[in-house]
């Protein structure tokens, strides 16, 4: 379950996470076309960590389900590839850990740093 950073009421549509989770990318291309950006910033939206049980950022959530995808398009949108979840796991490290091959790809390819320590080493 997905729920809404406080101060981006209204920026994320609620149902966002979980197309991204199976591969919906409808609400996802709306946000990044500027449909939904209503006054906060696209790159904190894309970066801002979001009630989840990990506190996902979109790219963290969308490399944790394999969604390659939705992966590029937040690249692409700007992103930050060294955005951790709340517990300090960057989403190469999550792709990784799911086995989420392609998403490892492009995080990679990105310069997603290979040597990023979690919180907890």
């Amino acid at each position: 379950f997905f729920l809404l950073s406080a101060g981006m009421s209204g920026a994320v549509s609620p149902t966002l996470p979980a197309d991204l989770a199976v591969g919906d990318l409808g609400s996802l291309r709306a946000l990044l076309s500027g449909r939904r950006t209503r006054g906060t910033s696209l790159a904190a939206q894309l970066d801002a960590r979001h009630d989840t049980e990990k506190q996902d950022t979109l790219l963290t959530w969308a490399a944790r389900h394999g969604q390659a995808e939705a992966v590029r398009l937040l690249l692409e949108a700007g992103a930050s590839v060294g955005a951790t979840t709340g517990g300090g796991a960057s989403a190469l490290y999550i792709a990784c850990q799911e086995g989420q091959i392609e998403c490892a790809r492009l995080l990679l390819e990105t310069g997603a740093a290979i040597d990023q320590a979690r919180n907890d080493g």
